[in-house]
């Protein structure tokens, strides 16, 4: 799996680095220290996973996330963030990020979340899942955020759908809830696309973010 790393801070670079080195099936195949030339980089390298720093000069993370997913769809970006960005965190989230890595994860947690990115799954750390939720809150009053999940979600999905529902909230793959349920991981995915479609969602992190509201 190839890597690019973008982040305006030489420091955090040669720490990410040195954590994918361990692993063998994951290469570092650029670095980049702003939106702009991330761009330029992936006229001539491709990658899988981009993890992508918010606050950059030239091009912010927020703009060169649009930018890869309008370009190169098939591309996962994971966002790099701090605890002070909530509304940065939300437009990643609508600009088609993948995922959130805090910067001071574990190595752990960040192979977990490209692993998961990689395979169109999410991990999506709570104290990040928190600072989105309230993001939304905020910014509900500005403009169009998904349907309140106050009403019964029992009138909107099959008891099945909730089970899957519950089990996309803390964050498990298609797989690790196929054998939750004793589904086939085809037919996980099926379940996760008809709950987005029911509930007006077009992705995995903005159905956990709209079961977080739950009261």
């Amino acid at each position: 799996m190839d890597i690019i790393i973008a982040d305006d801070q030489e420091m955090v670079r040669d720490g990410l680095k040195m954590i994918l080195s361990l692993y063998e099936d994951i290469r570092v195949v650029g670095e980049t220290s702003h939106g702009q030339e991330l761009l330029e980089l992936l006229k001539t390298a491709s990658a899988d996973v981009i993890l992508m720093d918010i606050r950059m000069p030239v091009m912010d993370g927020i703009e060169a996330t649009r930018a890869v997913k309008e370009q190169y769809p098939d591309i996962k970006v994971i966002i790099l963030t701090t605890f002070d960005e909530d509304e940065y965190i939300f437009n990643g989230l609508k600009g088609g990020a993948s995922g959130y890595i805090l910067k001071d994860s574990s190595s752990k947690e960040i192979i977990k979340s490209i692993l998961a990115a990689r395979d169109g799954n999410l991990l999506l750390n709570p104290q990040v899942s928190s600072k989105v939720v309230h993001a939304l809150h905020r910014m509900s009053t500005e403009s169009a955020s998904p349907p309140s999940p106050r009403q019964d979600l029992s009138e909107l999905l099959t008891p099945r759908e909730l089970e899957v529902a519950r089990e996309v909230q803390q964050g498990k793959s298609n797989k690790a809830i196929g054998e939750a349920l004793y589904l086939t991981e085809g037919t996980v995915k099926n379940y996760v696309s008809h709950i987005l479609d029911k509930l007006e969602l077009s992705s995995r992190t903005e159905l956990i973010v709209f079961l977080q509201q739950e009261p």
